[in-house]
């Protein structure tokens, strides 16, 4: 390609694309998480589609103004794929990242060659292969090395560890970027010294700098639980694996591997890695070669982190769904009250979404391993002032649990420390899914039903629970602010639409107490009601619409505006706020995440 007739585009958004290619694997490892899909594969037919299916996605996405600034592959076992088709998947992600260097420049990202997982089996074999496209290698084994013959076996359940040390013999002589990757179970630390020590064999004796090195943690997995049975290994618990923490410490400062010890071995645990993200789903995607997209290696086979399919829907889509069944998965499991008081929340975001399913918890899996990381780079990883960690956990709350009430004031002693019911997270329990349940409530949150007119601009309406951003606007005397409303919600649980109202409530930020439980809440100014017959037909949104002029309403109270104080405009019908307020009496689960309004809203500023 000619990368000089290529012109520079503009992206909109960058992800990180983890390609798999096949999910078929030539090993039978224990603690595998991907379950029977690694040995039901299809490897021919995944042959005979990979490529295709990799062009189709990177053009799909740069059509869509979407750069991925990271193809890896991934598997099962990619090397199992025929060498031309590997050949040609690596051709195509270097002409990739030739065709978009300027933007993958502009954006801090220096790829220039493909990246692939693998199990170093048949390394040796493809070597010249790898050299041509200077592939970056991860190579994947088990430490300490007697429990990688054990554990690592061939799929008719032998070990092959002689051919894994010639192989890693190989690898420290390749000339390109390369690293080893070790996952750890409860059983790989019952002896850490024969881990240091293998540690030390790998470097000395092999010749590969295990400055190159990383560790990851074994979780639990229904789908490795169903295919290995009584098989499977222990995670490590939270106490193993500091205590490693401390044990490779003890043994590697102030040696040759005190670098990588410090910057490279336990980096998955920092927030460099997609586990650390506020929400991974916005730039993390995982493709397999039947078009299907899944959050990432961790979440394949599991419906619950299937985003879409790449030949079935737009691209847009597919990754405005994976944002959306993330913060669901991470809704589900609740904010852990630990984690609302953490200095180093906006570091961790409260972990891996997909061992919080898989665990069934809130907190991160390496939680306390974390804290170590943080407390031994206070530089690096500084907790927030408490100031600044309460409005950060506000944020947070407000984009990825809309649904919970937060505390406003400090947390209170752990004695007098609100309990909610421990089946709140319950998935039907969350509030997504109780208004997916309910027609009606459906309804009151839709955010596609009021759309405000401000001096010609559209602006739609969402609930102030469902937002993921907040806007705040300025009106100044004279301007025309017009309120649309689909006309169907007229009808919704009202009997005869004439009897409905548009239903307006306008709040002040100016606090108050009130009412049995004495909450501070906004102050309202006032509520106002127009009933059906008298809405006008919708001059901006077609005969589907109706609309109310509050120019006038909003200029006739102008008094009670404050500079510099927030108003909040809150919109629905009379028969919408009917059900909301019965809906709290009937659903506690309901009446708990909503204790704050929950219509669509308007916040401004009024300059008089």
């Amino acid at each position: 390609m000619d990368t000089a007739a290529v012109p520079a585009r503009a992206f909109e958004r960058s992800i990180h694309l983890l390609y798999v290619p096949t999910l078929c694997c030539n090993l039978s490892c224990s603690y595998c998480y991907l379950g029977k899909q690694t040995s039901e594969a299809a490897l021919k037919r995944d042959a005979e589609r990979a490529v295709h299916t990799l062009r189709h996605t990177l053009d799909a996405l740069r059509d869509a103004g979407v750069l991925a600034f990271n193809v890896s592959l991934h598997g099962g076992e990619v090397t199992t794929l025929p060498p031309e088709v590997l050949d040609a998947l690596f051709g195509m992600i270097r002409a990739h990242y030739r065709e978009h260097f300027d933007a993958l420049n502009a954006l801090g990202h220096r790829k220039s060659a493909p990246h692939i997982k693998t199990n170093l089996f048949k390394f040796a074999p493809l070597y010249d292969l790898f050299d041509r496209h200077k592939v970056s290698i991860s190579a994947s084994i088990d430490l300490p090395l007697a429990l990688h013959e054990r554990h690592r076996t061939t799929r008719g359940g032998t070990g092959w560890l002689p051919r894994t040390l010639e192989n890693i013999r190989l690898l420290a002589r390749y000339p390109h970027a390369k690293k080893i990757s070790a996952t750890l179970s409860s059983e790989h630390l019952q002896d850490m010294q024969a881990l240091v020590d293998d540690i030390w064999f790998i470097h000395r004796e092999l010749g590969f700098d295990m400055n190159q090195f990383n560790l990851m943690f074994a979780f639990g997995s229904e789908l490795n639980r169903a295919a290995k049975g009584e098989a499977v290994l222990t995670p490590a618990t939270p106490e193993q694996q500091q205590r490693l923490y401390d044990t490779l410490h003890a043994a590697f400062r102030g040696t040759e591997l005190e670098e990588g010890l410090r910057r490279h071995w336990f980096d998955e645990f920092t927030p460099g890695y997609c586990t650390n993200a506020a929400n991974c789903g916005e730039r993390f995607y995982l493709l397999q070669s039947d078009g299907s997209v899944y959050s990432c290696v961790r979440g394949q086979g599991i419906p619950e982190f299937r985003y879409g399919n790449v030949f079935e829907q737009p691209i847009l889509d597919i990754l405005d769904n994976g944002a959306r069944q993330i913060r669901a998965v991470h809704q589900a499991h609740g904010f852990d009250s630990a984690c609302q008081g953490c200095g180093h929340l906006s570091t961790c975001h409260t972990g891996c979404p997909v061992v919080k399913h898989q665990n069934q918890s809130g907190r991160s899996y390496t939680c306390g391993l974390q804290k170590r990381i943080y407390a031994d780079a206070p530089l690096t990883y500084p907790a927030d002032p408490p100031d600044v960690q309460h409005d950060y956990a506000q944020q947070y709350q407000l984009a990825t649990h809309p649904g919970l009430a937060f505390a406003q004031t400090a947390p209170r002693p752990a004695a007098r420390r609100l309990v909610l019911p421990g089946d709140l997270g319950e998935e039907k329990n969350t509030l997504p899914a109780l208004i997916e349940a309910d027609a009606v409530l459906r309804a009151v949150f839709d955010g596609s039903a009021f759309v405000l007119e401000l001096n010609g601009e559209a602006i739609a309406l969402e609930s102030q629970l469902l937002k993921t951003q907040r806007s705040v606007h300025t009106l100044v005397p004279g301007d025309r602010v017009v309120l649309h409303l689909r006309r169907d919600l007229l009808a919704q649980n009202c009997p005869e639409a004439v009897r409905n109202t548009v239903y307006l409530q306008m709040l002040r930020d100016t606090p108050v107490v009130y009412g049995d439980e004495q909450r501070t809440k906004q102050a309202h100014v006032f509520t106002y009601q127009l009933y059906a017959d008298f809405l006008q037909p919708s001059a901006l949104l077609g005969e589907a619409f109706a609309q109310v002029d509050l120019s006038g309403l909003i200029e006739l109270h102008r008094a009670h505006y404050q500079r510099g104080v927030l108003n909040n405009l809150f919109v629905t019908t009379f028969f919408l706020r009917e059900h909301h307020y019965q809906k709290q009496k009937a659903n506690a689960f309901y009446h708990v995440q909503t204790a704050n309004l929950p219509f669509q809203n308007f916040e401004f500023h009024y300059l008089p």
